[in-house]
């Protein structure tokens, strides 16, 4: 069932064989200067909030096994827009990273990205698992 956007703040969990996930849809964060609200541990480089693409959206996967949180998994995620009109499966750069001076108990993996009013679907495949499918609305 898609959750409506409050805020453009999204949280939705998932089971994926040992794989706790929980997704989160949150305005675009900022990775660099000495305001940046994540730090960047690996993976692919983030979008900048300033950048060409103009990102709007923080798009995460928190990712946990046994209850821990995961701070070395291969993740990808791809997201399309299923409405108004249904898009194609694109593929998020995922940058692994941690809340800033929070420490490595905060990983998670994802990107900024730009979004658009519409209705969603998210895969995130963690360490070659079932994809865990999450659907949401943006209102705005």
């Amino acid at each position: 069932m898609p959750v409506a956007a409050q805020a453009q703040n999204i949280s939705q969990s998932a089971q994926s064989g040992a794989y706790s996930i929980t997704l989160k849809v949150l305005s675009a964060e900022s990775f660099t200067g000495s305001d940046s609200e994540m730090a960047r541990d690996g993976g692919a480089e983030p979008n900048a909030i300033n950048g060409p693409e103009h990102p709007n959206h923080h798009l995460v996967a928190f990712v946990r096994e046994k209850g821990e949180p995961m701070e070395n998994a291969a993740v990808s995620i791809s997201y399309r827009e299923v409405s108004p009109i249904k898009g194609d499966w694109t593929s998020l750069p995922v940058a692994r990273m941690h809340v800033a001076g929070k420490g490595l108990k905060t990983t998670h993996y994802g990107n900024n990205v730009k979004l658009g009013p519409g209705h969603y679907e998210v895969r995130v495949t963690v360490n070659a698992s079932k994809p865990a499918v999450f659907q949401f609305t943006l209102s705005r």
